[in-house]
């Protein structure tokens, strides 16, 4: 199947519900939005955009987002969703290396929308290229990774099996629709199911829990960065849990259970996680109501196979994998074999029940006097003390060591985090040889747009001395 049978089947069954909500006070149905998608299919088809054509979407989540992403592809082309925090020259890369012929804003969106229908839409194949997503880049030069209309359906039906999503839902849709989990988890799952989606600009925790409670949401797609925030990272969050919120759904990074069972007390209801990457959006979902492993970032969805290579790295297969890189087969053969098994550079295991565990990834690993010491558990091992808010571990060259395990630390809003109260925190809780040996204290983490947390910016930082940092007293 393709998109356009995926937005008209949601036009005909659920035509006269909303579907979309936005901060603009917009509330479109089913059918408006069909209705808005064909209009901006129509107007982008009169600026000479039509089958396998890209065009680049630069713009905030919106309604009229929405309607342009589904316009694109009704219209033939695929979507080249760039974050709208992307610096000048990043934005200038990618729309060249996707080969994008038009470029759309918020202002060009808004105008889309109002353009004539597209009086017949034109035939496309279920392997043609729907969307075309850059990897986060976090350790590495990003690459342009091609995902078909036929992957984007099947998934996005298995994953409503999975998650048990329905008309009767709300979803917040805090998480930019400019990325992968944001535009699978809120705009296509809500497509396929029937539920609403309440859509945030940008996110803010304290504008979050209002939405949560004021639109009855009962499901919440989230980065573990924004649970931290709602928790009082950043600012004060007391009140009441909300009201018909069901279960969140973390994923995008490590979530540690500290936070996990912060975060489960101050919204009332279960955090569970899920597992996925650009390449093959979400492997794994740890979803309701099947019995819960925190920690854990559940089993398989429906139709994706999931295994351990002896080297520990993550395999996954599927309908939800990608075509592969544009414009770079050797890339593309370095992680898809030719059975199509993707390594997915995460090291995991899989447990009796057929649960996945996410050790670290694989390009995360610190190796300091020989030993093997994963970040992710670190991490969790911090972030477990009450004054840390958040932290994130990396490694740091070392003459003597090899690396040297640094922890960046945010500290929760009205504490003092301490380096030697720390160390004494972690050395209870972890081997000695994965203790930290420096701290950096900041005010917030470097993220990228999907909430990832910017390691490589980290790394850098510490390099040059823009990250002073501490040494525990003993």
């Amino acid at each position: 199947m393709t998109i356009a049978e995926l937005v008209a089947g949601a036009a005909a069954r659920w035509g006269g519900r909303v579907f979309v909500t936005d901060e603009a006070g917009r509330a479109w149905s089913f059918a408006e939005t069909a209705e808005r998608a064909r209009a901006a299919a129509g107007a982008l088809a009169a600026r000479g955009v039509g089958a396998g054509d890209r065009v680049a979407l630069m713009a905030h989540n919106s309604a009229e987002f929405v309607a342009a992403w589904l316009g694109a592809v009704l219209a033939g082309a695929a979507v080249v969703p760039i974050s709208t925090v992307s610096a000048p020259p990043e934005v200038a890369a990618r729309v060249a290396q996707a080969r994008c012929k038009l470029v759309v804003d918020d202002a060009l969106a808004s105008e889309l929308v109002r353009g004539a229908p597209l009086p017949s839409l034109p035939a496309i194949a279920g392997d043609a290229v729907a969307q075309i997503l850059f990897t986060s880049g976090t350790t590495g030069v990003a690459k342009a990774a091609a995902v078909s209309h036929a992957s984007l359906v099947a998934h996005t039906r298995n994953v409503a099996r999975t998650v048990g999503l329905g008309a009767d839902d709300v979803v917040l849709g805090a998480l930019p629709l400019a990325h992968s989990f944001g535009c699978r988890m809120v705009m296509l799952l809500a497509l396929a199911t029937g539920a609403r989606i309440v859509l945030m600009p940008r996110f803010e925790a304290a504008r979050a829990l209002a939405l949560l409670d004021a639109e009855g949401v009962t499901f919440w797609p989230a980065v573990p960065t924004m649970l931290a925030a709602v928790c009082g990272a950043h600012e004060q969050s007391d009140g009441p849990a909300p009201r018909a919120l069901v279960w969140v759904l973390s994923a995008g990074a490590p979530l540690a259970d500290a936070l996990c069972r912060r975060a489960e007390a101050r919204l009332g209801c279960e955090v569970r996680q899920g597992y996925g990457l650009t390449e093959a959006s979400f492997s794994t979902i740890d979803a309701p109501p099947a019995p819960r492993a925190i920690g854990s970032v559940g089993r398989p969805v429906a139709g994706v196979e999931v295994r351990i290579a002896a080297d520990g790295e993550v395999e996954v297969r599927g309908p939800h994998r990608m075509l592969g890189y544009v414009d770079d087969e050797a890339a593309t053969a370095q992680v898809v074999d030719g059975d199509g098994w993707l390594r997915t550079g995460d090291v995991g295991r899989l447990d009796g029940d057929g649960r996945l565990w996410i050790v670290d990834r694989k390009k995360d690993l610190i190796i300091r006097g020989g030993n093997n010491v994963y970040p992710s558990e670190v991490e969790a091992a911090l972030a477990a003390h009450p004054d840390v808010a958040d932290v994130a571990v990396v490694g740091r060259p070392d003459d003597y060591f090899g690396e040297e395990v640094v922890a960046v630390v945010v500290a929760r809003r009205g504490h003092t985090a301490d380096a030697d109260a720390l160390t004494a925190f972690a050395r209870a809780r972890i081997a000695a040889t994965k203790v930290p040996r420096e701290f950096a204290f900041v005010d917030a983490l470097p993220l990228g747009p999907s909430g990832k947390v910017h390691k490589r910016e980290l790394r850098a930082r510490l390099a040059d001395g823009r990250l002073p940092t501490t040494k525990p007293s003993r």
